[in-house]
């Protein structure tokens, strides 16, 4: 066997309050969170998973899942064989950077591409960038300040994250916030509110067949009007042409 196989790759969207008892698989599966909320339990802990957390679920490991409330769970799985998966790599990563989820969005993409006996060497590249990307996060952890603020953008996106409003949830003035905040992650607040945003709307225009006025609200870019001015000037295209690509 080669360093890792992909045995599957799916979308889990279940319309309704979605459970399933405990088990466990004879192979790794990954669980990335693109909507909404997910809870596990392992060894009678819990724990929750938001929009932009993967799970990473090891052989014989016994855990038991439930979606969480409005909106609707989505969330992108894939399974796969692999000798030796760092043992560094814990259950829950945060994807804070939007990465994985983009990676995540091709596998599934490419997958729907396939028959079902058919293999795809593009499949396993993805997989084995997304095992890198996992173990870059790991390596290069932000400050617990970034994260939680990268977090609750992920989380809320189409909320109006001002720099008054973020350097209030942070506990400090917008001079110190602002100042601390571009000291430790190479970036502005609104920078990443920006950049956020934006991969978000790139995730739902390749996953989804939503209306751009409905993935401009979602994801807190205004209407569509303003969703095209700003794929037009960090993209150089339109949502239209970046959808057909």
């Amino acid at each position: 066997m080669k360093d890792f196989e992909l045995l599957h790759v799916g979308l889990n969207s279940p319309k309704k309050a979605w459970h399933i008892g405990r088990h466990s698989h004879a192979y790794h599966e990954i669980v990335v969170v693109m909507w909404s909320k997910e809870k596990i339990s392992i060894d009678k802990k819990f724990v929750e998973a938001s929009e932009g957390d993967v799970l990473v679920f090891r052989p014989g490991v016994g855990h038991e899942e439930w979606s969480g409330d409005n909106p609707p769970l989505e969330t992108i799985f894939f399974t796969f064989n692999m000798k030796n998966l760092p043992a560094e790599i814990p259950l829950k990563i945060q994807d804070s950077k939007g990465r994985l989820r983009i990676v995540a969005t091709w596998m599934l993409n490419e997958s729907r591409t396939l028959h079902s006996s058919e293999s795809s060497p593009l499949l396993n590249s993805y997989l084995g960038a997304f095992i890198a990307e996992m173990m870059r996060i790991i390596k290069h952890q932000d400050s617990p300040l970034v994260e939680s603020i990268r977090s609750m953008i992920i989380r809320e996106p189409a909320k109006e994250h001002s720099l008054e409003s973020l350097a209030k949830s942070a506990g400090l003035s917008k001079y110190h916030f602002l100042r601390k905040y571009r000291k430790l992650s190479g970036s502005s607040p609104a920078d990443d509110v920006r950049r956020i945003r934006l991969s978000l709307a790139k995730d739902l225009l390749i996953s989804t067949d939503e209306p751009l006025k409905h993935i401009s609200e979602k994801t807190g870019l205004g209407n569509e009007a303003s969703l095209c001015r700003v794929f037009r000037k960090y993209l150089k295209q339109s949502p239209g042409s970046f959808r057909k690509q």
